[in-house]
């Protein structure tokens, strides 16, 4: 789940609004320590060092030519990236706990940007920059944070209004002219988020799927997680929007608000996540293949054909990807583990640290 700034861009029912008593299911199993998660891929036990210790996954990754940044913390869960291009800054945030760290590309080292709890915030996924600002969503809070990221400033806060069971924000994209727009992965809905005069923002339903050939359903845990990532294409007419319950990417124009699925080759995504997009190739992280899908439009993007995936031995549930130069960042969030925030879960501990791959491209 990924938004560069601009000027170049990534950050129910079958039909219509679930119940809340459905949105409470799906939001229960999100939630975790109080649920019953859902386990839809079984991590890996750790690998173990010859002392017995897990083993860093930037052993293994440094062994393929790779290069891994780890994150401070036992429990970080991160999910999210957004990068500057004009810097090669980039910020990071933990489901788990709402921390928000920031690193550079190239560097294997990370900072605090934003402490876990500040601004009542405890939960950091979606990630997009609009300029000087991050924009950052919390789930099924249904908040959404702005900070200046000059100084850290916290800006704004803007709130759905649906509480912890009735909705799930889950990624953000930053067009050119500085709209956002953010998806619920458990409403059929696409909200828009502007600047108003006062340098505030405003946030608004931009987008009702009923109706169109996107269908929601209504399912406890990741078969509820309906559309997830989402980028723009860069003459800003179209949304790319990823539906993980279904493997499937659809098109969103955004002059007339009409929705055409993406006609893809068969298997070409699996359980997809946060996308990004440079030009008219597409850079999906997928979950349980632990691998990034590599799809390249049609000039309309009406259609995709398939690229070879891209994999490391350092992914561990990859839930976003970015491109910056000729590398690929990869946030691994190794939600399929003990302790998962989300709505899959697994037996075993995560694999210490936690961290970003870093791949770079031919």
């Amino acid at each position: 789940m990924s938004t560069p700034s601009r000027p170049q861009h990534t950050s129910t029912r079958q039909r219509g609004i679930p119940r809340r008593a459905a949105l409470a299911a799906v939001a229960a199993s999100v939630l975790g320590a109080s649920a019953t998660l859902a386990t839809v891929a079984q991590a890996e036990p750790p690998q173990r060092s010859a002392a017995g210790q897990p083993e860093s996954a930037s052993a293994g990754a440094a062994r393929h030519g790779s290069a891994f940044t780890a994150l401070p913390g036992a429990e970080v869960f991160p999910e999210s990236i957004a990068i500057d291009h004009a810097t090669g800054v980039y910020y990071v945030g933990s489901v788990k706990d709402g921390t928000i760290f920031r690193g550079q590309v190239g560097s294997d080292t990370v900072s605090v940007f934003s402490k876990s709890g500040a601004d009542g915030r405890t939960i950091a996924n979606g990630l997009a920059l609009d300029g000087n600002r991050l924009i950052v969503l919390s789930r099924q809070t249904g908040k959404v944070y702005a900070y200046d990221t000059r100084n850290g400033a916290h800006l704004a806060t803007l709130d759905n209004g649906l509480g912890a069971t009735g909705t799930f924000l889950n990624d953000i994209s930053v067009t050119q002219d500085g709209t956002a727009y953010l998806t619920d992965s458990v409403n059929p809905w696409l909200y828009r988020m502007t600047r108003t005069a006062s340098g505030g923002y405003r946030l608004e339903k931009f987008l009702d799927f009923t109706g169109t050939p996107l269908h929601y359903i209504s399912a406890p845990g990741a078969a509820g997680i309906n559309v997830n990532g989402i980028t723009a294409t860069p003459d800003g007419r179209h949304l790319i929007v990823a539906k993980r319950n279904e493997n499937a990417l659809y098109r969103i124009t955004l002059a007339d608000r009409s929705v055409e699925k993406v006609q893809l080759p068969a298997g070409a995504l699996e359980t997809p996540d946060g996308i990004f997009l440079r030009g008219r190739t597409l850079y999906a992280a997928q979950n349980t293949p632990r691998s990034v899908a590599v799809l390249h439009f049609s000039a309309d993007y009406r259609s995709a054909t398939a690229g070879t995936p891209l994999t490391d031995p350092s992914f561990r549930f990859p839930t976003s990807a970015a491109v910056h130069g000729n590398r690929l960042l990869v946030v691994n969030a190794q939600f399929d583990s003990k302790g998962s925030p989300a709505a899959v879960s697994g037996p075993n501990p995560p694999v210490l640290p936690f961290g970003v791959t870093t791949l770079r491209l031919h």
